[in-house]
């Protein structure tokens, strides 16, 4: 690299299959930089590393990269910033110009793998040879996507985040490789090196963790994690004219980003706000494209191959075959509990109705707020049972993927019925149509407490008509970070919030004042759901997800022994606000 640091490359060729000789080029070269070690093995390599023969056969030039700091490579790790990005650039030049090349650079790759596309192609420049990209399961805003939820820590999930790291480190060994043939590579620095990545990460994540649990800058948005947010950086790569293709999970750790992503990169590329919904019927770019489905961060895609729609970008992109340009509608989705696939063209999704559902008492959800104000009780508690679509969820879905695997049922249907003891609970009637959930999802809650501090945390579930209440989404909300964000925030014209952001800075953290009536708006993480007649819709409202959401120590203090009073019904009543659609008027 332009700073000196060597980082290492596994350089896979297509050959051809009676001889193993070079095949006759020139090739596109498909580049992909990953943390976890470009040589790991199965089921490592699902969330990034070793080769994809299925593109590499069908005429690719293959580049696997070890991010500075990881794997053989050189330099100190941190999770991308600026050295990275500067990376990013540099490699797709370098690869652009390799033996057989084209000259046009793809970038693909999971998770790490997919944000470290985003950063790189907004920093490329309009003239640059990276012309497409397809980026699985990437995050929005690292902060809100994954590392906090509603301003409360997710410390198990960062933490988590660091083991993987160093464990994938360890499993990619850089004494030495066998390959196919069984020819040795030495790899630089041997067990010696192994053993000081192990110290490098541990130093990089502990801290922050750390400072997370205490209270420091960590706990709250700041510069710190503006180097993993590319809702910052997606503008720029509208203006370098790169074609992405987004995929995301409506059980994903970053099911929030996905569609926000879409939203962005398609109103840059016609010069709308960013940070904006994107409006019904505005011009849209052929260059963005987004799937989500009902799966987990790793996830077999329920047998869709992913690989023969990365291959079918590509071509259209890197190699002008015409034939395999992907016509229709750009947001394609598949929602929980549905086989069918449905298209649509903007994020919100404009074919459905933003609907109130009130918080009503005996546990109704209701289309009508009573007249009457009526008050629930929720006493504080820091744990209680485990969610197992959290649990799920922020173990990346690794349980349902062996589970898949091995021919089982993923455990997204799992019954949430576990949470729901203790908790405020509202049911809807039976429903009488087939309806759609699909979009973003805001609980309001009027509520006073006794406590200087609030934690609100919100499930959805279907509820089938033998009571079983399988999981759709949920969110999370700690008081002090009620404060919305003017300019990133999504209303309706009557000025209703339909997607809540909150600034969750340390200047915009305000105590919570007891028995003073406070709206607090929730942001639910979006989803899309199929709501069977006969079944019913059920909001859970309770104060932990244990044990995932972590508040800080000062936090956890303030909290304990609170009692919240949350208002049903009257002048300022409660309000579950879903977008909601007939089926069939989606294509």
């Amino acid at each position: 690299m332009s700073d000196g640091v060597v980082l290492r490359v596994d350089i896979h060729y297509p050959t051809v299959p009676e001889t193993g000789a070079p095949a006759d080029g020139p090739f596109p070269v498909l580049l992909s930089l990953t943390p976890y070690g470009k040589l790991a093995p199965p089921p490592a390599a699902q969330i990034g590393g070793g080769p994809a023969p299925h593109l590499i056969r069908r005429g690719y030039i293959e580049v696997m990269v070890d991010v500075r700091g990881t794997g053989a490579s050189g330099g100190s790790f941190e999770m991308f910033g600026p050295d990275q990005t500067r990376d990013g650039v540099e490699l797709v030049t370098w690869a652009s110009a390799l033996p057989n090349s084209n000259g046009r650079v793809g970038m693909f790759g999971i998770s790490y793998l997919a944000i470290n596309q985003l950063f790189t192609a907004a920093a490329v420049g309009p003239d640059s040879p990276l012309k497409a990209i397809f980026p699985v399961m990437a995050a929005n805003d690292f902060y809100r996507d994954a590392a906090t939820m509603g301003g409360v820590s997710h410390l198990r999930t960062v933490h988590g985040y660091g083991s993987v790291y160093r464990l994938l480190n360890l499993i990619n060994p850089t004494l030495e490789f066998f390959t196919p043939g069984g020819h040795a590579r030495p790899r630089a620095g041997g067990l010696a090196a192994v053993r000081q990545r192990g110290k490098d990460q541990r130093s990089y994540f502990e801290p922050l963790v750390t400072e997370a649990r205490t209270g420091g800058d960590a706990a709250f948005d700041g510069p710190f994690w503006d180097s993993m947010r590319p809702d910052l950086i997606l503008p720029e790569i509208a203006a370098n004219n790169v074609a992405v293709f987004l995929t995301g999970g409506w059980h994903d750790a970053f099911q929030r980003g996905a569609p926000l992503n879409y939203a962005a990169l398609q109103n840059a590329y016609i010069g709308r706000p960013a940070n904006a919904p994107m409006q019904p019927g505005q011009p849209l770019s052929d260059r963005i494209k987004l799937m989500m489905g009902p799966w987990y961060h790793v996830s077999d895609y329920d047998g869709l191959n992913i690989q023969d729609l990365q291959l079918r970008w590509f071509d259209y992109w890197l190699k002008d075959d015409a034939t395999a340009a992907m016509s229709g509608a750009p947001f394609t989705f598949r929602p929980i509990g549905d086989n069918r696939w449905y298209h649509t063209r903007e994020y919100p999704i404009p074919e459905t109705t933003p609907t109130r559902l009130y918080l009503s008492d005996a546990g109704r959800l209701t289309a009508d707020a009573a007249t009457e104000q009526t008050l629930a009780t929720l006493p504080y508690r820091s744990r209680g049972p485990v969610s197992g679509r959290s649990m799920e969820q922020w173990t990346l879905g690794l349980t349902s993927f062996a589970t898949a695997a091995a021919g089982g049922r993923t455990r997204y249907d799992q019954d949430n019925r576990r949470v729901q003891p203790g908790a405020l609970t509202y049911t809807t009637e039976p429903f009488d149509s087939p309806a759609l959930i699909a979009g973003p999802v805001m609980l309001s809650v009027q509520a006073s407490a006794d406590s200087t501090e609030t934690l609100w945390v919100a499930h959805l579930d279907d509820v089938a008509p033998e009571g079983v209440s399988r999981p759709l989404t949920q969110g999370a909300l700690l008081g002090s970070h009620r404060e919305l964000d003017p300019d990133r925030t999504w209303y309706l014209p009557d000025g209703t919030v339909l997607r809540p952001q909150h600034l969750s800075t340390r200047d915009a953290a305000q105590p919570v004042e007891p028995g003073e009536p406070t709206r607090y708006d929730i942001e639910i993480f979006p989803t899309a759901a199929l709501i069977a007649p006969g079944h019913r819709l059920r909001l859970t409202l309770t104060t932990y997800d244990f044990p995932h959401l972590v508040p800080t120590e000062s936090a956890r203090q303030a909290l304990a022994g609170g009692i919240y009073r949350v208002q049903q019904g009257g002048p300022t009543p409660s309000f579950l606000l879903l977008p909601v659609a007939a089926p069939d008027a989606l294509d």
